[in-house]
């Protein structure tokens, strides 16, 4: 496990739109976020976050891709990809909040497929570890 790096605590709201929809593919639905315009967002890389939804009284967890999916030729545009852990829901035209807990890697192009979801999954698991300690901390 690589170590997870602390970032300047940032957050950045936006509405979930549709993207390529190859997150469900892979195992692991994004919600993809369109910022604000003028919107400050933290750079390139995938992160653990909380995110608020509405109608949800308490933050999710979650592991966000920003960037622009190196792995995939078809990515012209900076993508916010929210994989919110144990949710399964629409989000289609929803504000969402999120608060970026820390900086888990740099964005990466992967050979196959199969090496994007098994590091996805190491990514998930380490955001989940990151919130954990964090909950525990403060005593949630």
């Amino acid at each position: 496990m690589t170590r997870a790096a602390p970032v300047e605590l940032s957050s950045f709201s936006g509405v979930v739109v549709h993207g390529h929809k190859r997150g469900r593919v892979l195992g692991f639905p994004t919600a993809n976020i369109r910022m604000n315009a003028g919107a400050c967002c933290p750079p390139d890389g995938v992160y653990s976050c909380w995110i608020a939804l509405a109608g949800y009284s308490q933050l999710c967890g979650a592991t966000v891709s920003i960037g622009y999916n190196p792995t995939f030729d078809d990515v012209p545009d900076r993508q916010v990809e929210a994989y919110i852990h144990d949710f399964d829901a629409d989000l289609y035209g929803q504000l969402v909040q999120v608060q970026v807990l820390c900086r888990l890697r740099d964005m990466l192009h992967f050979a196959t497929i199969d090496e994007l979801v098994e590091q996805t999954m190491r990514d998930v698991d380490q955001s989940r570890a990151v919130q954990a300690l964090l909950q525990a901390a403060v005593g949630r």
